[in-house]
């Protein structure tokens, strides 16, 4: 008799003590009462050194379900690595990350594992709609198509960290060696059979948003510049073009001078414009280019990951 296939369900928290338990319990049904026992799971809690009750609430799941796991970590490491590290303490045929703000709906992994079954490797969530304010869902949308256009890879639109993926693909994506990685990018590089499943996103049931907007801005530069090297190739062709229009410009204006105007003519204005728009066009490539330099020189140096305080449940 073939063994029990297991499905591991990884979720990172950070003060979430209003919502921790209403995960792990959504999580169980889906698995004991929808599934009906068909497939082992386990669910592991990566907790960023939360400063509430949220450990507290989770040690005490733990005791009582060997089922749930605990990375917990010396500080906050913050949400781009605890993906990768939850991956990494995963032992099921398949993994699905699961967010602590309960606005996926549980249910979906039903509709994930059936894609699996079908014999895709991954199965991943296409948000339809959103209960974002009307600034953050465009700006999440703008990303996602700028993401997509720069990547030699073609990233599905509005699709989150909310999917099922098969232990090989698990395998090959444990193998890369990047220190902030992005993950969803490098699922669709490895590549295998995937399929996108629509839903409409909910909204938070209680508490609030831990994602400020300077890792928001943080998320989405990692992103584009751990995915494609097309910003600084775009740069190097616009500082091109622009060099060639500055000559030409030049050009023009000698002739214009020798020929046409006979008096010098006051300019200082325009002269002042154009010394300050080159000025900025060079920091924002200045910019793009030290982005580049900070991703190596966080890569070359080495330094820890995370630093894991505590586990629990792990034999």
């Amino acid at each position: 008799m073939a063994a029990m296939k297991k499905i591991s369900v990884i979720t990172g928290v950070f003060n979430e003590a209003l919502t921790v338990q209403e995960v792990y319990q959504s999580i169980r049904d889906v698995f004991e009462k929808r599934l009906e026992g068909r497939y082992d799971y386990e669910h592991i809690f990566m907790d960023n050194c939360s400063t509430d009750n949220t450990l507290e609430i989770l040690k005490s799941i733990a005791a009582h379900d060997k089922r749930v796991k605990i990375v917990s970590y010396s500080r906050n490491f913050g949400p781009i690595k605890t993906e990768l590290v939850g991956y990494q303490h995963t032992s099921g045929d398949a993994v699905v990350p699961y967010e602590a703000n309960l606005k996926d709906p549980p249910e979906l992994i039903l509709e994930f594992i059936k894609k699996w079954e079908e014999g895709y490797h991954v199965a991943y969530g296409v948000r339809t709609q959103t209960k974002d304010n009307f600034v953050l869902r465009s700006c999440r949308k703008l990303f996602y198509r700028i993401i997509s256009g720069f990547s030699g890879d073609k990233l599905p639109l509005n699709a989150g960290s909310f999917r099922l993926v098969d232990r090989r693909v698990v395998d090959e994506l444990l193998k890369i060696d990047d220190y902030k990685p992005y993950i969803r990018g490098y699922i669709t590089l490895i590549g295998f059979k995937q399929i996108g499943l629509e839903y409409a996103r909910r909204s938070r049931p209680r508490g609030y948003s831990k994602s400020r907007t300077s890792y928001l801005i943080d998320f989405a530069i990692n992103a584009l510049i751990s995915h494609s090297h097309l910003p600084i190739r775009y740069c190097t062709y616009l500082g091109v073009l622009l060099s060639g229009l500055s000559f030409l410009g030049a050009f023009v204006y000698f002739i214009l001078k020798l020929f046409v105007w006979p008096a010098q003519l006051p300019g200082l204005a325009a002269v002042i414009f154009l010394v300050l728009f080159f000025s900025g066009i060079q920091m924002f490539f200045l910019g793009i280019i030290g982005e580049y330099i900070g991703a190596i020189h966080s890569q070359v140096r080495k330094k820890p990951f995370v630093v894991i305080k505590e586990k629990v449940n792990f034999e």
